[in-house]
């Protein structure tokens, strides 16, 4: 299944999960909405056309992913720099896909 959300496209895994990045606007009670671009049904390859199809997630959980997060200083000085960056990673699991 692929869907589209905030203008990003995910590919679901057979186990209905993603990970996402979030702006901290989400939090544990939130239902996920995401328009549904394709998805399978039986052996049939469904594709939504325009927003008839929606796919509803619940929140399960969030995490801090950290890429290359380094730091200098020098002593004595106050001098301290951060490089990197931290990302809200936000786990959903869909399990409903409705139609419009």
């Amino acid at each position: 299944m692929f869907i589209q959300l905030n203008n990003n496209q995910y590919r679901i895994s057979r186990n209905m999960l993603v990970r996402f990045r979030t702006d901290g606007v989400i939090n544990h009670r939130t239902v996920v909405v995401a328009k549904v671009l394709t998805f399978r049904c039986g052996n049939d390859l469904i594709y939504a056309d325009g927003n008839n199809w929606l796919a509803l997630g619940k929140v399960i959980g969030s995490s801090t992913d950290v890429g290359r997060l380094c730091c200098k200083f020098k002593r004595r000085k106050g001098y301290k720099r951060v490089y990197g960056y931290r990302n809200v990673i936000t786990m959903v699991c869909f399990t409903k896909i409705i139609r419009v």
